[in-house]
């Protein structure tokens, strides 16, 4: 007897000082320092407490909280929209890679169908206006039927699409469908890790950190694994420098100088007019010339005839006359 009592006082102690061990490390993030990786417990290692109250098969590695959507009964009892389960991962899980750091990793899971689910961190103390950077590493196992031997070393095989992606919520909503959220481009991470990062600029002094996932099919095994995840300010907001003020250029004030007249170009002066040449001056009218006087020579008689020179031109032209004056006559008779 004494020994079940002792066995007893051991379990009530023990669940005392989970309970007690649970409220401490629910203090909320604000009252939590803060280093230069501004995430609280970064490498998801102990403790590990359930985030949701009343929510079974919920550890979550404090103080990140669960989020997950549930589907409508039709949806849930096809196997859509389950509430997945989460619990720590060990060096011990096989295929013995399921903590990238450390001694745990994060893990959710659901057997035989699908999930929207994934993790989240509000962080408080922010700069408004500064740039952050979230930084995680993420694996998925993904394995339509193990019965088909082609998921061997719990590796993927006919995998879901995981749409495995990180994000942050500038304005440090809990809303994981917030239009706000920055997200990280999406990967399928199977079977090994992956880095994933994402930077956004805070508006408020608190951001919120999320992880998303939704594998499409109603697998066997859709596992996701998270470790080492960071948050860091990448620049400080920028200074209030005033814009310089556009000094004006002076304007040239124009004198009203007039517009030079445009000289008009030399008009076409007439060629002057060709002086005529000296005209020709028409030739002289054929003046008569004139008539010359005859002066009646005297013609000797015959019998004034004298020998030599002088007297042989007279008395050959009086031959002549004669001679004209006998053919004169001859032709009238005729």
């Amino acid at each position: 007897m004494r020994g079940v009592a002792r066995s007893t006082r051991v379990r009530m102690a023990r669940v005392l000082l989970l309970a007690v061990m649970a409220a401490l490390v629910c203090v909320p993030p604000a009252t939590l320092a803060q280093g230069p990786n501004l995430l609280q417990n970064p490498g998801f290692e102990r403790p590990f407490a359930a985030s949701i109250p009343g929510k079974e098969n919920c550890l979550i590695a404090v103080p990140w909280v669960a989020w997950y959507v549930e589907g409508s009964k039709e949806e849930t009892s096809q196997g859509y929209k389950l509430a997945p389960e989460y619990k720590m991962a060990t060096r011990a899980d096989f295929p013995g890679n399921r903590v990238r750091s450390g001694e745990l990793a994060q893990q959710y899971f659901h057997s035989f169908g699908n999930f929207q689910a994934g993790v989240y961190q509000v962080v408080n103390n922010v700069t408004p206006g500064a740039r952050y950077r979230f930084d995680l590493w993420g694996m998925t196992w993904s394995c339509n039927d193990e019965r088909k031997g082609n998921c061997g070393g719990a590796t993927s095989g006919d995998p879901s699409p995981m749409h495995l992606r990180i994000g942050i919520d500038p304005t440090g909503g809990r809303d994981p469908f917030n239009p706000a959220i920055v997200w990280s481009p999406e990967q399928n991470a199977y079977d090994n890790w992956y880095p994933f990062s994402v930077e956004a600029v805070a508006q408020n002094s608190t951001i919120t950190v999320f992880v998303y996932s939704y594998p499409d099919y109603r697998s066997q095994d859709n596992n996701v694994y998270l470790d080492d995840a960071s948050l860091t300010l990448v620049a400080p907001p920028p200074t209030n420098t005033p814009r310089p003020t556009n000094t004006p250029q002076p304007t040239a004030t124009p004198t009203n100088t007039p517009r030079p007249t445009a000289t008009p170009t030399a008009t076409n002066t007439p060629l002057p007019t060709a002086t005529p040449t000296a005209t020709s001056t028409p030739p002289p009218t054929n003046t008569p010339l004139p008539t010359p006087t005859l002066t009646p020579t005297p013609v000797p008689f015959l019998g004034q005839l004298t020998s030599g020179a002088g007297l042989v031109v007279p008395a050959v032209g009086l031959v002549v006359i004669l001679g004209v004056a006998a053919g004169v006559v001859l032709s009238r008779r005729r």
